[in-house]
C-alpha cells in the first residue's frame, strides 16, 4: 500500500463518517461545512500545488505528448480540427464555447500557439459569462450539460500557467462562484444518484482545477469546500456501488444507465486523481474491478440484453449507440486500470472489447477524451473466455440470477429476477423471467418516456413474466412515482422486498427459488412463491405456489411473447428472431389459456390498452424503419402478445406449473411430459434427447423438491433441490 493509498484509507472513512454523522444529527450545513474544514485542509495536502493537474499533469504529459503523435493520433486529429476550425478571435463572441475548450487547450499544450492561446482566453470568459446569466436547477443546472463545465475546467487549468495572473484569477472565481451556486442553493440534497451526472459532480473537478493560494480568502474558502463536497460526494458513489457489486460485480439491472453511464463518473474520477494525487488507487475504490463480470454474464449475442427495469426496447435491446460504444471505452480503461492487479477480470474485458471490434467509444460526457489511447494506452488485443464458467450466476447486489450455455448465437440465456438484493430493479417485476434463444422468446415489454403507458402498463407487474392477484380497489403506484389509473392485479413494492430463497449451479441445471409475497398486499396475497429451474440446455420448469386472501380474488400467470402464439389445448409457441418457444401448461388441471395482443391490444391492461403516446412515436421511434414508425407498428420486442394462465375455478390455494422448450424453427413439437401427484408432491418426468428428468416439487413447506437426470444408464444427478443459496465469488470458477 502506497503512501497516498494509506492515507486515504483513513481520510476517506473520516470524511465520510463525519459527513454522515452531522447529516444525522440535524445540523445545518453551514455549521457541517465549518467542523469539517480540517478535514478538507488534510484532502488539500495531498493535491499536488502545480498546474495543470486535473486529468493530466507534468509528470504525464511527455508520455501523453508521444501518444498523441504515435498511437493516439487519430484522437489528437479530431482536436486539432476542432482547434483549427475556430473563428478569429474577435469573432469569438459569447456563447458557451465548452465543446472547443478542452480540445483546443490540448492542442495549445503540444503546439504552444499563441494565436489558439488568445482564442482559448476569450471563449474562457464568455463561456463563464453565459454559465453566471443562468439559474441552477438541481438536475439540468441550466441548459449547458455538466460536460460543458468540465470541459471548461479542464482548459483553464491546462492554459492556467500561460494567463495573466489577474484575468487567471478572475476567471477562477467566477467559475467557483458559479459552482459554488448550485451547492449553496441546494445544501440539502443527497449529492450522489445512480448514475452520478447531476451538477454535484462538478465540485470535484472545479475544486481540484481551481483551488489555488492566489485566491482571495472567500473564493479560496469556496474551492476548498466545493474540493471537500465532491470528495464527500464521491465517496458516498463508491460506498453505494460497492454494497452492490459486493463478490459479483452487479449494478442495478438498468444496464442501458449501469454499463454507458456508471462507469463513466468512476473512471474520470480515477484520471482526475491520477493526475492530482498520485497513480495509487485506493483498494477501497476496487470494486470497479468486477464490471466485466456483470457485463458478460448480462450481454446477448449480437450484443443485445434482457431490457431488465428502465430499457428503451426499441428496435433493440441495446442500440449500439447507447450503450456498446461507451462501454467499449470503458472495457478498455478498465484494462489500463486493473490489468495488472486483476488479470482474470482484464482478460475478461479484452474478451468482451474484441468483441466489439477494439472500439474505444468517444465517452458518455464531456470532451475530454479518457477513453482514448492518449489517456489509457492499453494494446488493441483479445481476451479468452474463462474455463469452468458456472451455468449460472447469482448477482445478490441486485437480485438478479442469470443463466447461460455459452456465449455463442445458438445458446440459451435466461434470466430470473429472485429479489432481495440492495439496488434492484425500479419495477414491479419480482420473479419474472426472461429466455433468449435465436431470439427473445420470453421478455419484458413496454417503454420508457411514453405516458401514461410508463406508469399504468410498463412499470407494472402485468408487463413482466410474473403473476397477477387481483382485488377490486386496489390502488398502485407507475414510475417515477406517479399515479396510475389501472387495476391489473400486480405487486405494489419492488422487487427488494422478496426474498431469494435458494439457488445452486451445477454442469447439467441450474435452480432458483424465490419468495415474492412481500411484494404484494398483504389483503389480498397470502402466499407467492416461484421456483425456477434451467434443464441445460433447453428446458425449464416454473412452479408457482400462489394463495390468495380471497377466493374470488382472480389469478392470471403471464407469459409475454413478441409475435402471436398458437395455442393448441395447453400448449402454445411462438416465434422470434430465428429461435422458438414452446409452453406446456401442466398445473391447474383445470387451467384455461387465453392470448391477449395484436395490433391495439400490445399493453393491455385492466381492460383497456396503454399505448405509446403521440410523444414518443414522435421523439424516440427515429430508430425505427419510417414505413414502421409512419404506421405506428409497435416494435417485435417491446412485446405484442402474451398467454394468460387462468385457474379453472375460483379457489384460494393455486399450484401454477409450467414446463417451457426453446429451440430453432425447426423443431414442431416440444418433449412429451407426464406429471402426477405423490403425497404431498408434484412429480414431472420427460425426455430430451438421451436424458430422462424426473423433477419433484413440494407443495407446501419446506420450499424445494428433488431432481435426477439419467442418461444413456447413467445417473448424472440425484439429490434434493437447494435450500440455501449457493456462494459465488468473482469470476465463480468452477473447478
Amino acid at each position: 500500500m502506497g503512501r497516498n493509498e494509506r492515507a486515504f484509507a483513513g481520510l476517506g472513512a473520516l470524511m465520510l463518517g463525519l459527513s454522515l454523522s452531522l447529516a444525522g444529527a440535524g445540523v445545518r450545513a453551514g455549521e457541517a461545512r465549518t467542523r469539517s474544514a480540517p478535514a478538507a485542509a488534510r484532502l488539500r495536502s495531498l493535491i499536488r500545488t502545480d498546474h495543470p493537474r486535473l486529468f493530466l499533469n507534468r509528470d504525464m504529459w511527455p508520455g501523453m505528448r508521444a501518444r498523441a503523435l504515435g498511437e493516439g493520433k487519430a484522437t489528437y486529429q479530431a482536436m486539432y480540427e476542432i482547434a483549427a476550425g475556430l473563428p478569429d478571435v474577435d469573432a469569438i463572441g459569447r456563447k458557451d464555447w465548452a465543446e472547443a475548450l478542452a480540445p483546443s487547450a490540448f492542442v495549445y499544450l503540444m503546439t504552444g500557439d499563441k494565436a489558439l492561446l488568445a482564442k482559448i482566453r476569450r471563449m474562457l470568459r464568455a463561456s463563464v459569462d453565459v454559465y453566471n446569466a443562468e439559474v441552477p436547477r438541481h438536475e439540468n443546472y441550466g441548459s449547458a450539460p455538466r460536460g460543458h463545465r468540465m470541459s471548461w475546467l479542464a482548459a483553464m487549468d491546462w492554459v492556467w500557467n500561460d494567463l495573466d495572473p489577474d484575468e487567471r484569477l478572475g476567471l477562477a472565481s467566477d467559475m467557483i462562484d458559479n459552482v459554488y451556486r448550485h451547492l449553496d442553493k441546494f445544501p440539502g440534497a443527497d449529492g450522489y444518484n445512480g448514475s452520478f451526472y447531476t451538477p454535484d459532480k462538478l465540485y470535484w473537478y472545479a475544486g481540484v482545477a481551481l483551488l489555488d493560494d492566489g485566491l482571495d480568502e472567500a473564493h479560496y474558502a469556496k474551492a476548498l469546500e466545493l474540493l471537500q463536497e465532491g470528495y464527500n460526494d464521491h465517496q458516498k458513489m463508491f460506498a453505494v456501488r460497492g454494497r452492490c457489486r459486493q463478490d459479483d460485480g452487479a449494478l442495478r439491472p438498468r444496464l442501458e444507465y449501469t454499463l454507458p453511464a456508471y462507469p463513466d463518473a468512476t473512471f474520470k474520477f480515477f484520471h482526475s486523481w491520477r493526475a492530482a494525487v498520485g497513480p495509487d488507487i485506493p483498494r477501497a475504490w476496487h470494486h470497479s474491478a468486477l464490471m466485466p463480470n456483470h457485463a458478460f454474464w448480462n450481454l446477448l449475442p449480437e450484443p443485445q440484453h434482457f431490457g431488465l427495469g428502465q430499457a428503451w426496447h426499441n428496435p433493440g435491446y441495446v442500440p449500439f449507440e447507447r450503450l456498446i460504444n461507451p462501454l467499449s471505452g470503458y472495457l478498455a480503461q478498465h484494462i489500463y486500470f486493473y490489468e495488472d492487479l486483476y488479470p482474470q477480470l482484464a482478460n475478461l474485458s479484452r474478451f468482451l472489447w474484441q468483441r466489439m471490434g477494439f472500439e474505444r467509444g468517444k465517452g458518455k460526457y464531456g470532451y475530454v477524451p479518457i477513453w482514448s489511447e492518449i489517456w489509457s494506452p492499453v494494446e488493441a488485443r483479445g481476451g479468452t473466455l474463462p474455463e469452468n464458467l458456472p451455468l449460472a450466476r447469482h448477482f445478490a447486489g441486485n437480485g438478479t440470477i442469470l443463466m447461460r450455455t455459452g456465449s455463442g448465437p445458438a445458446d440459451t440465456y435466461a434470466l430470473f429476477n429472485a429479489g432481495g438484493g440492495v439496488d434492484c430493479s425500479d419495477q414491479f417485476d419480482a420473479t419474472h423471467f426472461a429466455i433468449y434463444k435465436r431470439g427473445f422468446l420470453a421478455l419484458d415489454t413496454g417503454t420508457r418516456q411514453s405516458f401514461p403507458h410508463m406508469q399504468d402498463y410498463y412499470s407494472q407487474s402485468v408487463a413482466h413474466n410474473c403473476v397477477l392477484v387481483r382485488m377490486p380497489g386496489e390502488e398502485f403506484i407507475g414510475m417515477y412515482g406517479r399515479d396510475t389509473s389501472s387495476n391489473a392485479g400486480g405487486q405494489y413494492r419492488k422487487p427488494e422486498y422478496a426474498k431469494a430463497l435458494a439457488f445452486e449451479t451445477a454442469p447439467w441445471f441450474a435452480y432458483a427459488a424465490s419468495d415474492a409475497t412481500a411484494t404484494y398486499r398483504a389483503d389480498k396475497c397470502a402466499q407467492m412463491v416461484r421456483q425456477f429451474l434451467f434443464l441445460a440446455p433447453d428446458h425449464f420448469l416454473v412452479f408457482d405456489r400462489v394463495r390468495s386472501e380471497r377466493s374470488e380474488y382472480p389469478k392470471k400467470w403471464l407469459l409475454h411473447t413478441a409475435n402471436e402464439p398458437t395455442v393448441t389445448d395447453k400448449t402454445f409457441r411462438a416465434d422470434q428472431g430465428t429461435g422458438r418457444i414452446f409452453c406446456r401448461t401442466l398445473l391447474p388441471a383445470d387451467a384455461r389459456l387465453e392470448k391477449i395482443g395484436g395490433r391495439g391490444k400490445e399493453f393491455w391492461a385492466d381492460g383497456k390498452n396503454w399505448p405509446l403516446s403521440d410523444r414518443w412515436w414522435g421523439s424516440y421511434a427515429r430508430a425505427l424503419p419510417a414505413r414502421q414508425r409512419n404506421n405506428r407498428i409497435v416494435p417485435e420486442i417491446m412485446g405484442r402478445w402474451r398467454v394468460e394462465v387462468h385457474p379453472g375455478a375460483a379457489r384460494e390455494q393455486d399450484y401454477f406449473l409450467h414446463l417451457i422448450q426453446v429451440a430453432d424453427q425447426s423443431a414442431q413439437s416440444m418433449a412429451e411430459s407426464e406429471v402426477r401427484e405423490v403425497g404431498d408432491r408434484i412429480e414431472l418426468t420427460f425426455s430430451a434427447g438421451a436424458r430422462t428428468y424426473t423433477i419433484a416439487l413440494n407443495k407446501t413447506r419446506p420450499v424445494g423438491g428433488h431432481i435426477r437426470i439419467e442418461e444413456g444408464g447413467e445417473m448424472l444427478v440425484d439429490r434434493p433441490l437447494a435450500q440455501e443459496i449457493m456462494p459465488q465469488a468473482g469470476l465463480a470458477l468452477e473447478e
